[in-house]
Protein backbone atom coordinates (compact mmCIF):
# COMPACT_ATOMS: atom_id res chain seq x y z
CA UNK A 1 0.00 0.00 0.00
CA UNK A 2 1.48 3.63 -1.04
CA UNK A 3 1.33 5.89 1.79
CA UNK A 4 2.49 9.07 0.46
CA UNK A 5 0.06 11.73 0.08
CA UNK A 6 -0.35 13.59 -3.28
CA UNK A 7 -1.30 17.36 -3.78
CA UNK A 8 -4.47 17.69 -5.01
CA UNK A 9 -4.63 20.08 -7.94
CA UNK A 10 -6.96 22.95 -7.81
CA UNK A 11 -8.03 26.46 -7.70
CA UNK A 12 -6.92 29.05 -5.07
CA UNK A 13 -8.58 31.42 -3.29
CA UNK A 14 -6.35 34.02 -5.18
CA UNK A 15 -7.46 32.87 -8.94
CA UNK A 16 -10.88 32.76 -7.79
CA UNK A 17 -9.89 36.53 -7.03
CA UNK A 18 -8.15 37.69 -10.24
CA UNK A 19 -10.95 35.67 -12.53
CA UNK A 20 -13.64 37.62 -10.48
CA UNK A 21 -11.79 41.38 -10.94
CA UNK A 22 -10.99 40.69 -14.72
CA UNK A 23 -14.55 39.51 -14.73
CA UNK A 24 -15.98 42.68 -12.97
CA UNK A 25 -13.82 44.86 -15.45
CA UNK A 26 -15.30 43.64 -18.15
CA UNK A 27 -18.85 43.67 -17.56
CA UNK A 28 -17.86 47.56 -16.20
CA UNK A 29 -16.42 48.24 -19.75
CA UNK A 30 -19.42 47.03 -21.60
CA UNK A 31 -22.43 47.85 -19.51
CA UNK A 32 -22.91 51.48 -21.71
CA UNK A 33 -22.46 49.99 -24.63
CA UNK A 34 -25.34 47.49 -23.55
CA UNK A 35 -27.03 50.20 -22.41
CA UNK A 36 -26.88 52.26 -26.12
CA UNK A 37 -27.39 49.08 -27.76
CA UNK A 38 -31.11 48.79 -25.89
CA UNK A 39 -31.95 52.09 -25.98
CA UNK A 40 -31.33 52.10 -29.90
CA UNK A 41 -32.94 48.62 -30.06
CA UNK A 42 -36.59 50.64 -28.26
CA UNK A 43 -36.05 53.68 -30.55
CA UNK A 44 -36.01 51.41 -33.77
CA UNK A 45 -38.73 49.19 -32.23
CA UNK A 46 -40.98 52.62 -31.91
CA UNK A 47 -40.43 54.25 -35.51
CA UNK A 48 -41.47 50.86 -37.05
CA UNK A 49 -44.99 51.63 -35.20
CA UNK A 50 -44.77 54.67 -37.02
CA UNK A 51 -44.58 53.18 -40.44
CA UNK A 52 -48.66 53.33 -40.50
CA UNK A 53 -48.81 56.71 -39.62
CA UNK A 54 -46.17 57.11 -43.03
CA UNK A 55 -48.59 55.48 -45.22
CA UNK A 56 -51.30 57.20 -43.59
CA UNK A 57 -50.19 60.33 -44.99
CA UNK A 58 -49.12 59.18 -47.88
CA UNK A 59 -51.96 57.26 -48.74
CA UNK A 60 -54.08 61.35 -48.24
CA UNK A 61 -51.71 62.88 -50.63
CA UNK A 62 -52.58 60.53 -52.88
CA UNK A 63 -55.72 60.53 -52.87
CA UNK A 64 -55.86 64.54 -52.75
CA UNK A 65 -53.26 66.60 -54.22
CA UNK A 66 -54.20 70.03 -52.31
CA UNK A 67 -54.72 68.16 -48.53
CA UNK A 68 -53.26 69.80 -45.54
CA UNK A 69 -53.08 67.38 -42.42
CA UNK A 70 -52.22 69.26 -39.27
CA UNK A 71 -54.11 66.68 -37.47
CA UNK A 72 -53.85 63.21 -36.95
CA UNK A 73 -57.55 62.59 -37.89
CA UNK A 74 -56.92 64.72 -40.92
CA UNK A 75 -55.43 61.53 -42.64
CA UNK A 76 -57.89 58.94 -40.73
CA UNK A 77 -54.88 57.68 -38.37
CA UNK A 78 -55.01 57.29 -35.22
CA UNK A 79 -51.93 56.01 -33.03
CA UNK A 80 -52.94 52.34 -31.15
CA UNK A 81 -50.53 51.42 -29.00
CA UNK A 82 -48.97 47.16 -29.43
CA UNK A 83 -48.18 45.12 -26.36
CA UNK A 84 -47.18 46.87 -23.26
CA UNK A 85 -43.05 45.92 -22.89
CA UNK A 86 -42.93 46.72 -26.98
CA UNK A 87 -44.50 50.06 -26.99
CA UNK A 88 -42.20 52.94 -26.83
CA UNK A 89 -43.89 56.10 -28.29
CA UNK A 90 -45.72 58.38 -26.09
CA UNK A 91 -47.66 60.29 -29.16
CA UNK A 92 -47.33 60.67 -32.95
CA UNK A 93 -48.07 63.45 -34.80
CA UNK A 94 -48.85 63.96 -38.42
CA UNK A 95 -48.50 67.31 -40.74
CA UNK A 96 -48.63 67.56 -44.42
CA UNK A 97 -49.05 69.97 -46.80
CA UNK A 98 -49.62 68.39 -49.80
CA UNK A 99 -49.38 70.63 -52.51
CA UNK A 100 -45.94 71.35 -51.35
CA UNK A 101 -45.37 67.85 -50.87
CA UNK A 102 -44.03 68.55 -47.45
CA UNK A 103 -44.97 65.32 -45.42
CA UNK A 104 -43.91 64.62 -41.95
CA UNK A 105 -44.42 62.47 -39.08
CA UNK A 106 -43.01 63.34 -35.61
CA UNK A 107 -42.88 60.43 -33.30
CA UNK A 108 -42.22 61.05 -29.19
CA UNK A 109 -40.94 58.26 -27.84
CA UNK A 110 -40.46 57.29 -23.90
CA UNK A 111 -39.03 54.12 -21.80
CA UNK A 112 -36.60 53.74 -24.28
CA UNK A 113 -33.94 53.76 -21.67
CA UNK A 114 -32.09 56.74 -23.22
CA UNK A 115 -32.13 60.20 -21.45
CA UNK A 116 -33.67 62.30 -22.72
CA UNK A 117 -36.13 60.17 -24.82
CA UNK A 118 -35.79 60.65 -28.20
CA UNK A 119 -38.19 62.69 -30.52
CA UNK A 120 -37.55 61.88 -34.34
CA UNK A 121 -38.99 63.85 -37.01
CA UNK A 122 -39.61 61.34 -40.59
CA UNK A 123 -39.54 63.86 -43.36
CA UNK A 124 -41.00 62.38 -46.92
CA UNK A 125 -38.17 63.73 -49.70
CA UNK A 126 -38.75 63.92 -53.58
CA UNK A 127 -35.67 62.70 -55.53
CA UNK A 128 -34.00 65.70 -57.36
CA UNK A 129 -35.35 65.83 -60.91
CA UNK A 130 -38.96 64.27 -60.06
CA UNK A 131 -40.90 67.10 -61.07
CA UNK A 132 -44.49 65.45 -61.07
CA UNK A 133 -47.64 67.74 -60.09
CA UNK A 134 -48.75 65.39 -57.31
CA UNK A 135 -47.12 63.45 -54.43
CA UNK A 136 -46.70 60.36 -56.20
CA UNK A 137 -43.23 57.56 -55.87
CA UNK A 138 -40.55 57.80 -56.03
CA UNK A 139 -40.00 59.17 -52.16
CA UNK A 140 -38.00 57.95 -49.40
CA UNK A 141 -38.47 59.28 -45.78
CA UNK A 142 -35.44 60.44 -43.81
CA UNK A 143 -35.37 61.32 -40.45
CA UNK A 144 -34.06 64.17 -37.91
CA UNK A 145 -33.67 64.33 -34.17
CA UNK A 146 -35.25 67.02 -32.57
CA UNK A 147 -34.23 65.90 -29.32
CA UNK A 148 -32.00 63.13 -28.26
CA UNK A 149 -28.57 61.56 -28.49
CA UNK A 150 -27.17 60.29 -31.56
CA UNK A 151 -26.34 57.27 -29.89
CA UNK A 152 -29.47 56.08 -29.80
CA UNK A 153 -30.54 56.10 -33.19
CA UNK A 154 -31.29 53.22 -35.19
CA UNK A 155 -28.69 52.40 -38.36
CA UNK A 156 -31.69 54.01 -40.75
CA UNK A 157 -31.39 57.67 -39.27
CA UNK A 158 -27.52 56.95 -38.70
CA UNK A 159 -26.53 56.78 -42.57
CA UNK A 160 -28.82 60.16 -43.37
CA UNK A 161 -28.34 61.69 -40.07
CA UNK A 162 -27.99 65.73 -40.40
CA UNK A 163 -27.70 67.76 -37.64
CA UNK A 164 -30.58 70.74 -37.79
Amino acid sequence: MNTSKQAMPGISLLEVIIAFAITSILVAVSMPNFKDYTARARVSEALQQAIPAQNALVRTCMENNRAVVSENRDAGYTYRPSLPERDFIDRVELNADCARKRLSVTVWTFNTGASPNPIIEWSAKIPKGVTAEVFEPPYYWTCRVIRGDFAHLPPECRKRYRKS
